[in-house]
C-alpha cells in the first residue's frame, strides 16, 4: 500500500465529518458527544474488548460514544480490493467486494488506490455512525449503509450502476442458496446479517429506482423515512425477508427478460410481414 500518496488519517477524518454532515442534513442527528478515535492495530484495544479479528476495522462503543478505527486492518482492505482481481469495470465506474457483494466506485483522482481507500473508509464510516444512530443490529446497519454510501457518493445517478447491481441480484441469490441450510445444495454455513443487509438494500434501490421509478417520475428513497421504517422490522425475520425479496425480484427479472425477447422477436416479424417486397410497384 503507497500511503506517502495521500494521508490516511486526513481521509479518515474527512469521511467522519462528511457522513456526519451528510445524516445531519437528511434531518438524522448525530451527536456533537460523538467522538472519533484513530488507532494503528487492534492490540490496545484488546485489554479493553478482549480478542479482536484482524478483519475488524470499526468499532463503535456504544457506551463512551467513541468510534475507533482501527489502521492495520483497513490497510488490509484496501490491499486486498486493489489486488481483487474480479473487479468489474463500466464506464467511469469500477467495483469493490464488501459483504461479498460488488460495491461501485467513481474513478475520480485517476488514482485507483486512493479511489477504493476512500470508498472503503465512507461504507465503513457510514456503518459505525449508523450503530450510534440505529443500534447494534448488523442487518439494518449494512441495509441503510449500502443505501447511504449510493446516494452520499451521487451513484444513483449514473446508468452503469444499476448493471452493477443486476450483478449483485445474482450474486445474492447464488450466496443465499449456498448458504441457506434448507437449501438441498447448501454448504450449511449460516448467513451473515451483513450480507443479506446489503443484498435487501441492493434489490430494493434496484426495484424502485430501475423498475418502479425508472421514469424518475417519484421522488427518490428518504434516508431518513428509510431508517425510521426499518427499525421496526425484526432482526428475527431478516433472512427471510431478503430470501423473498430477491426471489420474487429474480423471477421478475427473468420474465422480463423472456418478455422483451418476445416482443423483439414480434417486432421483426411485423416489420417484415409489413415491409414492401422488393421488385412490389406501387401501383399494386
Amino acid at each position: 500500500m503507497s500511503e506517502d500518496r495521500y494521508n490516511l488519517d486526513d481521509i479518515i477524518k474527512k469521511s467522519f465529518d462528511e457522513v456526519k454532515e451528510y445524516f445531519n442534513k437528511n434531518g438524522i442527528k448525530v451527536e456533537d458527544e460523538l467522538k472519533l478515535i484513530i488507532v494503528e492495530s487492534p492490540e490496545v484495544l484488546q485489554q479493553k474488548y478482549g480478542e479482536i479479528k484482524e478483519s475488524t476495522a470499526g468499532i463503535y462503543d456504544s457506551g463512551t460514544k467513541e468510534i475507533y478505527i482501527i489502521k492495520s486492518a483497513l490497510k488490509n482492505i484496501i490491499n486486498r480490493e486493489l489486488n481483487n482481481p474480479n473487479k468489474f469495470f463500466i464506464g467511469n465506474l469500477f467495483t469493490i467486494t464488501r459483504d461479498n457483494i460488488l460495491w461501485p466506485v467513481y474513478k475520480n483522482d485517476n488514482d485507483m488506490e486512493k479511489d477504493i481507500a476512500k470508498a472503503v473508509i465512507k461504507s465503513l464510516m457510514i456503518h459505525e455512525i449508523l450503530h450510534h444512530i440505529a443500534g447494534r443490529g448488523d442487518w439494518k446497519a449494512s441495509f441503510i449503509e449500502y443505501i447511504a454510501y449510493l446516494d452520499i457518493n451521487g451513484l444513483l445517478a449514473y446508468p452503469e450502476v444499476y448493471e452493477i447491481m443486476k450483478k449483485n441480484i445474482e450474486i445474492c441469490d447464488e450466496y443465499i442458496k449456498k448458504k441457506d441450510p434448507s437449501s438441498s445444495y447448501s454448504l450449511r454455513s449460516p448467513l451473515a446479517p451483513y450480507t443479506l443487509g446489503a443484498c435487501f438494500a441492493n434489490d430494493i434501490i434496484y426495484a424502485y429506482e430501475n423498475i418502479l421509478n425508472k421514469n424518475k417520475e417519484s421522488p427518490k428513497l428518504n434516508i431518513k423515512d428509510t431508517i425510521e421504517k426499518i427499525k421496526y422490522i425484526s432482526e428475527d425475520y431478516y433472512v427471510e425477508i431478503t430470501k423473498t425479496f430477491n426471489m420474487i425480484l429474480n423471477d421478475y427479472i427473468a420474465i422480463a427478460k423472456t418478455l422483451n425477447a418476445k416482443y423483439a422477436m414480434l417486432n421483426w416479424i411485423v416489420n417484415c410481414l409489413l415491409e414492401k417486397p422488393p421488385n412490389m410497384t406501387n401501383n399494386i
